[in-house]
């Protein structure tokens, strides 16, 4: 997926193999997945588009709108060949020529935001899993899921961690105490 800022100010949405369009407070689908995403792997900055949207609050649609277009203004505005999101769901941050930089009081906070590192349930079972040296099969078999959701859930964990491997993965948990 990649967006791109229009000199007017209004995101454009292009997502792969679909025609671009511009992100509304109508696009609620579109606006309840990013939200989701936001909270899950970047809960700081979206705390950040919440704060400076606040006097919008009352109005759901519109002020969930206002904080997804916020993220996306902070960190992506270029259209150029390298995917926003990519299909593993990982964020690729541009750096964006913000007039505010150096001034702001969110920058490194929407703007080029630090992945939440915290662990569901869920991802601390499948760490457990992996460092019992269980195979992507078998934990999809084990927990009724498929091994494409096994493996987008490694790729996040790994990233939640900071991790490169399972024997880096492994010692994080240990001497973090997550398992």
């Amino acid at each position: 997926m990649e967006f791109y800022q229009e000199p007017s100010g209004e995101i454009i949405v292009k997502r792969e193999n679909a025609d671009a369009f511009l992100l509304t407070e109508k696009c609620r689908n579109f606006i309840i997945a990013m939200k989701t995403l936001l909270i899950s792997d970047y809960y700081n900055s979206y705390r950040g588009c919440q704060d400076m949207n606040l006097k919008s609050r009352a109005n759901t649609t519109y002020y969930d709108f206002l904080n997804v277009r916020q993220f996306i203004r902070c960190n992506f505005n270029q259209f150029d060949n390298i995917k926003d999101i990519d299909e593993s769901g990982c964020f690729h941050f541009e750096f964006v020529n913000c007039p505010l930089r150096g001034t702001c009081k969110y920058e490194n906070v929407i703007c080029n935001p630090t992945f939440t590192t915290h662990l569901t349930d869920s991802d601390r079972l499948i760490t457990k899993m992996i460092i019992d040296s269980m195979n992507t099969e078998q934990i999809a078999l084990s927990l009724s899921r498929s091994i494409h959701t096994i493996n987008n859930r490694r790729r996040t964990i790994l990233k939640k961690t900071g991790c490169k491997n399972v024997a880096q993965l492994t010692a994080f948990c240990y001497e973090h105490k997550i398992i």
